[in-house]
C-alpha cells in the first residue's frame, strides 16, 4: 500500500502481537509439567475443526524468512510453509477455496465434492493486505447477539481462513462495566438497570443508550464474560488480534459529579433513548478513571490489549466546550499508559472523527474505519482523514435486513494500485446474507491485484455447487451485473415493502433506506429461472446441496419482493377507483405474495426465525434469560424500540415466521381498513393518519411516510411477546416452489 516503509514498519511494531497473560479473575493453578506443543497446534486443531477428512494430510511448517505462504506436495500430503501460524492459516484457506475446491459461507458449506489435491508444482499464495478487520459494533448486536460458543469457534475459523487479523470483541464488557461502576461507588442496582441486553449492547458501546433490555442479570453478564474470554484467547491462539473497548470518557447519564474532579458533560437524546454521559478527557479527573477502567478491562479478558475502539461523540452528542485535540490526546495517553504500544481504532462516520480531534491523534497509535456505504463502480477508493493510516471497509448492510445487495466492481478494481489503505474492513451492520458479495470481499483481501470475474466466478461455483454449469454461471453474472452494481450511494438493498408498515404508496420498509430501484426485475426473474433449471437438468448433485437450496430460495424470494412492488401499485389503482371488488381481488393478490415468500422461506433453514433465536436460548443459563434473550432479539427486529418511532422496522428481515405471523397480519388488518373505507363504515380513529416527513441521513435529506394507526401499533408492539409457532427444521420442497412461482 501507499505508505513508506518506515511508517508502516513502525505500523506494524505497535501492532505486535503479545503473549497471553494470566486471567486475574480465575484461582491460580498448580504448575503442570511441561508438555511439547507443536508450533502450528492451533492450526492443525482448526484442520480437524472444519475439514475432518483432511487430517493427517495437511502439514504445516514456519520460515521467519518466508515473504508469502506456499503450498507444494509432500507425498500424500501437502506441506503449508508460512512466517507464522496466522499466515499458514490463510494459505490453507486459499487451499481450501481455489484448490480443494471446499465452499464455507454464513449461508451453506458444501464440503461434499471436495477433492483432496496434491500440487504438481508449488503454489505461491499471493500476499494478503496487512491490516484486515472484522466487525461493526452493530454486527455484534444485530446478527451476533445469538452466537454461542461454538458458533464463535466457527466464525473464528473462517475469519482465520479468509484472511482477518483483527476482530472486534465486545462479549464481556458487561463485567468490566459491574466491576468499573462498583469502584466508582454506583449503586448496583442501577449498575444492573444500566447494561443492555446483548441484542442491544451495539448502541450502548457507542454511547447511544442505556439499559435496554434490561435490568440485565448477573448469570447474563457472567455467560458473557466467559464467553469474551474464550474469544479473546481463540482470537490469540489463531494468531489474530481482539480490539477491545478503550475508554473515551462513557459514563451513566445520572452518575453524580460529586467525587470526580471533573466535568461531566450530559449527551441528550439518541432516537428517544437517554445516552451515556461523557466526562470530558481533558478533566483531572480522566487519567485515574481511565487506568480504572482498563484494569478492569484486561482482568476480565485475561490479557493486555493492543487495539482499542471507542469513538466520541458518535451520531451526535454533546462536545460542550471540550477541546477536541486535547480530548484526543488525552484518550490516547490513557491507552498508552495501560498498554504501550496501544492503537486507537476510531469509525469514520457521520462526520466523526472531527477533523480537530484527529489534529490530536498520534499516527503512530491511530487507524481509522472508513465505513464507505458508496459501493457504486464510481465510488470513492481514495480517502484522507488528515494522513492517518485508515483501512477502507465495505458497508453493505444496515441492521440485518434481507436482500440481495452489494458492490462487485468497486471490490474488483480496489487494490493496492488505486487506494492508500492499509487493509480492508467487514463492517456490514448485519451478516448471514449475500454469499456471492461476501465470497467477493475475501477474495479481496487476499488479492493485491485487479479482481478477474471469469476467473473468480468459476472457483466460486466449482466450490459452492461443484460445477460450473452454464445456468448456474450465467445467473452468477446477471446478479452481479444488476443486484450487485447499485448506480450511486445507498443504504444497503432495495427493501421489501412486504416488510413494510402498511399504506397504499409504501416504498420502503425502514426510515433512512433508499426506494429507488437501481436493477431490472426482468432480469433477476431471469436469473432465478436459470438457477431453477440447473437443479432440473443436474438433480440430486445440485439440489441436494444446502448452497443451492439457499441461493434458489433467496432469489425466489427476491423475485417475490420486486412483483410486490407491482402489485400494491394494483391495490392502490383499484383503491383511487373506488372499486371495492377490485380492490379485494388485488389485495388478496398482494396478501398471496407474503404467504408464498413465507413458504419459500421455510424451505431452508437459514430463513427460519425459530432456528435463528435458538443460539439466543443456548446462550441463557436462566429461564430468565432466556425469555430476555429472545424477546429482546424478536423486538429488535420489529419494533426496535418497545413503542413506535423512526426506528420501527430498521432491522426487519424476512424469516419465515415473520412473513407469517408479522408482515401478514399488518397488511390483513391494513387492507380491511381500506375495504371498509370503500364500504363507508370506517371511523376517522380507525383509520389514523400516514403523513409524509423528512429526516436526515449522514447530512442527506431523507423522505420517509410516518404511519400512526392503533390497531398496526398494537400488532407491532405485541410481537416480541407473542405465542406463535417458531421453526427450528425446514420444511417443503424448494424446486417444487419455485416451478410453481416462477411459472406465473
Amino acid at each position: 500500500m501507499r505508505f513508506s516503509a518506515t511508517k508502516l514498519a513502525l505500523m506494524m511494531l505497535a501492532l505486535a502481537i503479545p503473549t497471553i497473560t494470566a486471567d486475574c479473575t480465575q484461582e491460580p493453578q498448580q504448575a503442570q509439567p511441561a508438555t511439547a506443543v507443536s508450533e502450528t497446534a492451533a492450526a492443525e486443531a482448526l484442520v480437524k475443526r472444519l475439514t475432518p477428512q483432511f487430517a493427517n494430510r495437511v502439514h504445516f511448517s514456519l520460515d521467519a524468512n518466508a515473504a508469502s505462504p506456499t503450498i507444494s506436495g509432500k507425498g500424500a500430503s501437502i506441506l503449508i510453509t508460512a512466517a507464522n501460524e496466522r499466515e499458514c492459516i490463510r494459505a490453507y484457506g486459499h487451499y481450501l477455496r481455489n484448490i480443494a475446491h471446499v465452499h464455507f459461507s454464513w449461508n451453506g458449506d458444501n464440503t461434499t465434492g471436495a477433492q483432496f489435491i496434491i500440487p504438481t508444482t508449488q503454489v505461491k499464495v499471493p500476499a494478503a493486505l496487512p491490516f484486515n478487520y472484522a466487525y461493526n459494533y452493530c454486527t455484534l448486536s444485530y446478527t451476533g447477539a445469538h452466537w454461542d460458543k461454538a458458533r464463535w469457534e466457527r466464525e473464528l475459523d473462517l475469519l482465520a481462513l479468509n484472511g482477518f487479523q483483527y476482530v472486534l470483541v465486545t462479549s464481556g464488557l458487561e463485567k468490566v462495566w459491574q466491576n468499573f461502576l462498583k469502584d466508582l461507588g454506583y449503586p448496583e442496582e442501577k449498575i444492573m438497570a444500566f447494561i443492555p441486553n446483548p441484542a442491544y449492547s451495539a448502541w450502548w458501546n457507542m454511547g447511544n443508550l442505556e439499559g435496554e433490555g434490561g435490568p440485565i442479570t448477573q448469570s447474563l453478564i457472567d455467560s458473557e464474560a466467559e464467553l469474551g474470554r474464550f474469544i479473546v484467547q481463540r482470537l490469540r491462539e489463531l494468531g489474530m488480534e481482539p480490539v477491545l473497548q478503550g475508554y473515551v470518557g462513557f459514563v451513566p447519564h445520572d452518575l453524580p459529579q460529586e467525587g470526580i474532579n471533573g466535568k461531566i458533560l450530559g449527551q441528550g437524546k439518541w432516537c428517544g433513548y437517554n445516552r451515556p454521559a461523557v466526562l470530558q478527557p481533558t478533566a483531572e479527573a480522566f487519567p485515574g478513571i481511565a487506568a480504572l477502567w482498563y484494569k478492569h478491562l484486561h482482568e476480565v479478558y485475561g490479557i493486555t490489549g493492543k487495539i482499542y475502539g471507542g469513538d466520541l461523540f458518535h451520531e451526535g452528542g454533546n462536545k460542550g466546550n471540550t477541546d477536541l485535540t486535547a480530548a484526543a490526546k488525552a484518550v490516547q495517553n490513557a491507552m498508552i499508559a495501560a498498554s504501550e504500544d496501544a492503537v486507537w481504532l476510531l469509525q469514520a462516520w457521520g462526520g466523526n472523527p472531527d477533523k480537530r480531534l484527529m489534529n490530536g491523534c498520534d499516527p503512530k497509535h491511530t487507524i481509522i474505519l472508513a465505513l464507505n456505504k458508496n459501493l457504486a463502480p464510481h465510488g470513492p477508493l481514495k480517502f484522507n482523514y488528515n494522513n492517518l493510516p485508515y483501512v477502507w471497509c465495505e458497508l453493505a448492510n444496515f441492521g440485518g435486513n434481507t436482500g440481495l445487495y452489494g458492490g462487485a466492481e468497486i471490490l474488483e478494481k480496489l487494490s493496492s494500485d488505486i487506494t492508500n489503505a492499509i487493509g480492508i474492513g467487514l463492517i456490514s451492520e448485519g451478516l448471514e446474507t449475500n454469499p456471492l458479495y461476501y465470497a467477493l470481499l475475501y477474495e479481496r483481501i487476499n488479492n493485491r491485484g485487479i479482481i478477474n470475474r471469469e476467473s473468480f466466478l468459476a472457483h466460486y461455483a466449482q466450490a459452492r455447487y461443484g460445477t460450473q454449469h452454464e445456468p448456474l454461471m450465467n445467473a452468477l453474472q446477471i446478479i452481479m451485473n444488476g443486484l450487485y452494481k447499485p448506480d450511486k450511494m445507498r443504504e444497503g438493498c432495495l427493501e421489501n415493502i412486504m416488510c413494510a408498515r402498511p399504506n397504499l404508496e409504501a416504498k420502503k420498509a425502514s426510515t433512512w433506506s433508499n426506494p429507488h430501484m437501481y436493477y431490472s426485475p426482468q432480469e433477476v426473474e431471469s436469473a432465478a429461472r436459470l438457477m431453477l433449471q440447473a437443479g432440473q437438468e443436474l438433480g440430486k448433485e445440485l439440489t441436494s446441496l444446502d448452497t443451492y437450496r439457499y441461493d434458489l430460495a433467496d432469489l425466489c424470494r427476491q423475485v417475490l419482493a420486486d412483483r410486490a412492488r407491482t402489485q400494491l401499485a394494483r391495490c392502490k389503482t383499484a383503491y383511487d377507483q373506488k372499486d371495492a371488488q377490485a380492490f379485494a381481488a388485488e389485495s388478496e393478490a398482494f396478501l398471496q405474495l407474503i404467504r408464498d415468500t413465507a413458504s419459500v422461506l421455510r424451505c431452508s433453514e437459514h430463513f427460519l426465525l425459530g432456528l435463528y433465536l435458538q443460539g439466543a436460548e443456548n446462550r441463557a443459563t436462566t429461564p430468565e434469560d432466556k425469555q430476555a434473550n429472545t424477546e429482546s432479539l424478536r423486538r429488535l427486529f420489529t419494533t426496535w424500540r418497545p413503542d413506535i418511532s423512526v426506528l420501527n422496522d430498521y432491522a426487519h428481515r424476512q424469516y419465515a415466521e415473520l412473513m407469517q405471523h408479522h408482515y401478514l397480519e399488518r397488511w390483513k388488518a391494513y387492507f380491511e381498513l381500506c375495504s371498509a373505507q370503500l364500504a363507508g363504515t370506517a371511523t376517522a380513529a380507525d383509520a389514523g393518519t400516514a403523513e409524509k416527513q423528512v429526516t436526515t441521513n449522514n447530512g442527506e435529506a431523507v423522505e420517509y411516510v410516518n404511519v400512526k394507526n392503533p390497531r398496526m401499533d398494537a400488532i407491532d408492539t405485541a410481537f416480541a411477546t407473542a405465542k406463535i409457532p417458531l421453526l427450528k427444521k425446514p420444511t417443503g420442497d424448494i424446486m417444487e416452489l419455485a416451478a410453481k412461482i416462477l411459472s406465473k
